[in-house]
């Protein structure tokens, strides 16, 4: 197993798959076997977040699968690359299966069309019942076959093999990230209680600190931060994990964030008030609420 280093997210894709088609069945067909794996699977310690990639299909027919965790808890978010994929306006229901899991419950993607050249791109909202159906094939001592049918009954299936070293490996590097925050990551898996807003996320957030100009330009961006929350509530650092727009969200997120949030800290296996972190997503949409969701 290959040990890399910072990639962009979906730049990371691009550089790793090179020249990528997807091989996608319509599900009205007869199933095709699964995409074999056609590269080992590369651990990638990023700063921020710990990924999984891996390619299937051979030339033309090549898909990049990856899989990233940048939350304490167990809940991964998973991302396809190729040349073509369904392009929706937002988030549908997609199905996703592995080889003893039939149906994971609330999975959610998003098609988005390749720019200039690039790679298009299908990508799942993070989810916490993804880790345990690939853990249910582990547990049961069965190679993960995965199975996505999307909208347009657009469908793929990938032999992933046996997950137990490539989930140790991600367990094993969200537990240094988890560190390089500064926390226990054995303190932080067994909390009894994680912190929590005090308020509505919503309310740390006005008018007044929409980036000047891009209100009314009609822009607007998705930045998901990292509040490092002591052991009294506060918050003591805001770290950007992802984002998307221009850089005045992330600088205005983190502001508003440090200035107002106020939270219930999280609470240790002994009953103690301890430090810990809290990860969400900000979208920042013009002329509309602020919307906050995991």
């Amino acid at each position: 197993m290959m040990r890399g280093r910072t990639i962009p997210i979906w730049v990371g894709m691009a550089i790793m798959a090179g020249s990528i088609l997807p091989q996608i069945a319509s599900a009205a067909a007869e199933p095709k076997p699964p995409l074999a794996p056609s590269s080992k699977w590369q651990v990638d310690y990023a700063p921020t977040e710990c990924r999984l990639m891996r390619n299937f299909g051979e030339g033309k027919d090549q898909i990049l699968l990856q899989i990233s965790r940048y939350d304490l808890r167990d809940r991964l978010e998973m991302g396809l690359a190729g040349r073509s994929f369904p392009v929706t306006d937002d988030r549908q229901s997609v199905s996703v299966s592995t080889t003893t899991v039939a149906e994971v419950p609330g999975m959610h993607a998003q098609g988005f069309a390749g720019t200039s050249g690039g790679l298009a791109t299908l990508r799942f909202q993070p989810d916490v019942d993804l880790p345990k159906a690939l853990r249910s094939d582990v547990d049961a001592g069965q190679p993960t076959i995965l199975g996505i049918r999307f909208v347009g009954r657009y469908a793929a299936r990938f032999d992933l093999g046996s997950m137990k070293s490539p989930l140790a490996a991600l367990d094993k590097c969200a537990d240094n990230l988890i560190a390089s925050w500064g926390l226990d990551p054995a303190q932080q898996r067994q909390l009894e209680n994680m912190p929590e807003p005090v308020e509505n996320p919503a309310n740390w957030f006005r008018p007044e600190d929409y980036p000047s100009g891009l209100n009314h330009m009609g822009m607007g961006g998705a930045v998901i931060i990292r509040l490092l929350v002591g052991a009294d509530g506060t918050v003591q650092k805001c770290e950007v994990t992802k984002s998307g727009g221009d850089k005045a969200f992330q600088d205005a997120t983190c502001a508003a964030a440090t200035k107002r949030a106020k939270f219930r800290p999280a609470v240790a296996a002994d009953g103690q008030p301890v430090a810990s972190v809290w990860i969400n997503r900000i979208n920042w949409k013009p002329g509309a609420p602020f919307f906050v969701f995991r």
